[in-house]
């Protein structure tokens, strides 16, 4: 997949410039990597957020700072604002297209559980992101998962049965549950009602026997 393009500029690496940045629409970040210094850059708000719901953490984004060309790297530690959810600041990992890096790749879940439709199951995620290695090249912008093998309660899919590129090796671990059929909880409660109910019915007898004999007595003491 080619690379996003994304324009930045350097910056002040001062506190009070990066206010000033940021009220005038742009983002603070840096720059970094194995054979890179670390570089403060900015670059437009907009824009940014563009790239990124296109990118997310695991596309490759051509960074052009200044006139430089453009250099391959991955968006790292996205800081964002708590209240507005904006991106008050990010890293860039320049990488190295021929050394293999980590990375969360999603997944995406496809198809319908039988045990869903027919058995009214719940489908549960268990995570939704595997870690993987590979050339930057090679990384994946996300990984199926179809949920049609399962027809019952209880069955589930884990890691182990992700089929990926040979190119790619899965470093999470492999009995990691992706996704599980549970039962539907409203039948569990239903259950415990029924059994409250024959609980309730057996005692039911004694009490009425218990009040026949305090009857009788109190009819025979008069």
């Amino acid at each position: 997949m080619e690379p996003i393009e994304l324009k930045a500029e350097t910056r002040e690496a001062t506190r009070k410039r990066v206010r000033h940045i940021r009220a005038e629409g742009y983002v603070p970040g840096v720059l970094y990597g194995r054979q890179t210094e670390n570089t403060p850059i900015q670059m437009e708000s907009k824009a940014l957020h563009k790239v990124l719901s296109m990118a997310g953490g695991n596309v490759l984004i051509g960074l052009q700072v200044g006139d430089n060309e453009p250099v391959p790297t991955l968006a790292r530690e996205v800081q964002r604002d708590v209240l507005r959810n904006n991106i008050i600041h990010i890293d860039f990992l320049q990488v190295v297209m021929t050394e293999r890096i980590a990375a969360d790749i999603p997944l995406v879940f496809v198809g319908e559980a039988p045990a869903t439709k027919e058995l009214g199951g719940i489908l549960v995620h268990g995570i939704d992101a595997v870690e993987v290695e590979c050339l930057p090249a090679d990384l994946p912008a996300s990984i199926e998962i179809d949920v049609s093998s399962l027809v019952n309660f209880n069955d589930s899919l884990t890691v182990s049965l992700l089929q990926v590129p040979s190119a790619v090796t899965i470093l999470s671990d492999p009995e990691t549950m992706m996704a599980r059929i549970e039962a539907p909880r409203i039948v569990e409660e239903e259950e415990e009602e029924v059994v409250e109910e024959e609980e309730e019915v057996l005692e039911e007898p004694e009490m009425v026997g218990k009040k026949a004999e305090v009857e009788q007595e109190e009819a025979e003491e008069e």
